[in-house]
């Protein structure tokens, strides 16, 4: 990278080092809750109650009003809550919960003209700490499958999404609901999520798998790409180094804007790419990931030589199985022929000759 004057040189030196910064920040102790709470119901009754809760992405923990039980997932849970946990928590808080998701159904469904209708409402709240400080809380509400309102603990009021319902924000701001939203958020979330990561692991830590690939765009440019998978628990830092230097090279992205993503076994997944101009033969670059299993950096070179653009690839196994049909298929017509005509020389033709008088 040129820089054109000094101040654009430490411009860029300032932003790399934020940006280095802010990862190695994410990549501290980071942990995530969430609890979905479900009603389905009419303005006269309340027919079916579930919930269910994710701390880092795996499912911990459900509730159905059938039974009128907690159902953990992961049997040590239980033992870091404490034996009265979970007793408590069906009485004073689910318990609770059905009777206010009762209410609010048939109160928000009695406009309805048809009064046998179902609605579902959902209440989705999830929280977050870094190094044991909590930074996200936040509740949603959701009525028949689309967000209505919703609240971020640090704004302290509540957002309409529809304005529609406009008219209910006054019982969600009245002291009783904003009393109960603080306690359970806190009691509930934040607390609960504290003494979890504090007893044990959800799962087993996992090294992250690397492969580095590089290829030529249809463009012309170099594209790095660097995969990190399998890895748990979720936090790590990845980023570009050319002949062990950091900087900006190219244009950077990753595989999503919430930076890793969950895979089937409640593993993570993050892909990062780097793309380089024409001009730039790729060489001397290496992805640098840092993850809480690995004892040291990890450094893994781009290979040297760059392979072709993925949809050339495609293009060309079309190509070739076309052509691998059509000779399969020239094949066979050539064997049908032969075949025939060995048939014809086998079993030559049943019409008997002419009589000699008739010649």
């Amino acid at each position: 990278m040129e820089c054109h004057s000094r101040w654009s040189c430490l411009s860029s030196a300032w932003l790399l080092f934020l940006g280095v910064f802010v990862f190695r920040q994410t990549w501290a102790v980071h942990h995530r809750l969430m609890g979905q709470l479900t009603a389905v119901g009419s303005a006269h009754s309340l027919l079916e109650v579930s919930a269910i809760s994710f701390l880092d992405d795996v499912e911990v923990g459900s509730y159905n009003k059938e039974h009128k039980q907690i159902v953990v997932k992961i049997p040590w849970i239980s033992k870091a809550l404490g034996d009265n946990y979970v007793t408590q928590l069906v009485d004073d808080l689910l318990l609770n919960q059905e009777e206010d998701l009762r209410w609010t159904i048939e109160y928000v469904a009695r406009n309805d003209t048809n009064h046998d209708r179902n609605h579902t409402a959902q209440l989705l709240a999830e929280c977050e700490i870094d190094n044991n400080i909590t930074v996200k809380s936040q509740i949603h509400l959701i009525w028949d499958g689309v967000e209505i309102f919703r609240i971020d603990e640090e704004v302290g009021h509540w957002e309409i999404i529809n304005l529609e319902f406009k008219q209910y924000q006054h019982i969600l701001e009245s002291l009783l609901w904003t009393t109960l939203r603080k306690r359970y958020m806190k009691l509930y979330c934040v607390d609960v999520m504290r003494k979890v990561v504090g007893y044990s692991h959800i799962r087993d830590n996992v090294a992250p798998e690397m492969a580095v690939s590089q290829h030529v765009s249809t463009e012309g440019s170099i594209i790095l790409s660097c995969i990190a998978t399998g890895f748990y628990p979720r936090s790590i830092l990845m980023h570009w180094e050319k002949n062990g230097k950091l900087g900006i090279w190219g244009n950077e992205s990753s595989s999503g804007t919430l930076g890793t993503l969950p895979n089937m076994d409640s593993t993570f997944y993050l892909k990062i790419t780097l793309e380089l101009s024409s001009e730039d033969s790729g060489a001397g670059y290496s992805c640098v990931v840092e993850h809480s299993e690995l004892k040291t950096p990890a450094i893994y070179s781009v290979p040297g030589k760059p392979t072709m653009e993925k949809s050339w690839v495609l293009e060309l196994g079309i190509v070739l199985t076309i052509i691998l049909l059509l000779s399969c298929a020239g094949a066979f017509i050539i064997w049908k022929k032969r075949k025939t005509g060995q048939l014809e020389r086998s079993f030559p033709s049943s019409t008997p000759p002419a009589p000699s008088s008739l010649q």
